[in-house]
């Protein structure tokens, strides 16, 4: 079975936080990729703002997978789908977005805000070469695909206690992603592999966080980068080596895509 498309996760993937930038390796990957006709895609937690303003601002996709699988975008960055989170789920956690008791931000289609930031925001965002949020206030109907909570692990399951139609999917040691039961990465891949008639044996995969497992699993090919989590080592069909040391090369050329 031939490889039609690829997705690829940002953080600690494409992009290398320890130097703030995509390798030149990568870069040169992506270019023979398109060259040889397989399609590339997106599929991180990021918002399409956020890439705008990352060393991937200069990058051509053929599509978009943000927001975990909750917002889709085609190669024209328009929309192809959205999965916002349950209108009951967002007036539960309102009250603590209001008392600023935690950190938490709301994503919006066109939007990223957050109640108030501390030392824990400031480290997060710096570990991910990205600027500090918006301060900003909710407005009633607009629709939320995505609540960040910059926290630990019990005070996000705090939190998520109050969003019974929701689960968490982590990113970080300093926050996590909060979403629908129903969605995640593979959610919007299945949009994106529909509208372009892929099916799931026809893709890889790369990642290297906790939230990754999913769609590398989901994938013909998953592959874990080799400064990734042990987790998600454990369960990709490939471990290739560190984003600053030609993983995505490496790879593509070990399962012969790319020569």
């Amino acid at each position: 079975m031939s490889i039609k498309a690829v997705f690829f996760d940002i953080d600690g993937t494409l992009m290398s936080h320890k130097h703030g930038n995509i390798p030149e390796d990568t870069r040169k990957a992506l270019k023979a990729l398109r060259e040889r006709g397989i399609r590339i895609f997106t599929s991180t937690g990021r918002h399409i703002l956020e890439l705008e303003q990352l060393p991937t601002r200069d990058l051509e996709f053929d599509g978009y997978v943000l927001l975990n699988g909750q917002l889709c975008l085609d190669q024209r960055k328009e929309v192809l789908c959205g999965f916002p989170i349950d209108e009951y789920d967002i007036q539960q956690v309102l009250p603590l977005f209001e008392k600023r008791e935690l950190p938490i931000a709301f994503v919006e289609k066109d939007r990223i805000y957050i109640n108030f930031i501390d030392e824990r925001v400031k480290q997060a965002q710096k570990a991910i070469s990205s600027e500090l949020p918006e301060l900003g206030e909710y407005h009633p109907g607009n629709r939320i695909y995505l609540v960040n909570v910059f926290s630990g692990r019990d005070e996000a399951y705090g939190v998520l206690h109050q969003m019974p139609n929701c689960k968490l999917t982590w990113w970080t040691e300093y926050g996590t992603d909060i979403v629908p039961k129903s969605g995640g990465k593979v959610t919007g891949m299945r949009q994106i592999l529909e509208a372009h008639k892929i099916r799931p044996e026809e893709i890889i995969a790369f990642g290297d966080g906790e939230n990754d497992v999913e769609m590398m699993e989901f994938s013909g090919i998953g592959v874990a980068m080799g400064n990734g989590e042990d987790y998600v080592k454990e369960r990709a069909d490939y471990v290739t080596d560190d984003v600053d040391a030609g993983g995505i090369l490496h790879a593509l050329q070990h399962f012969g895509i790319l020569e």
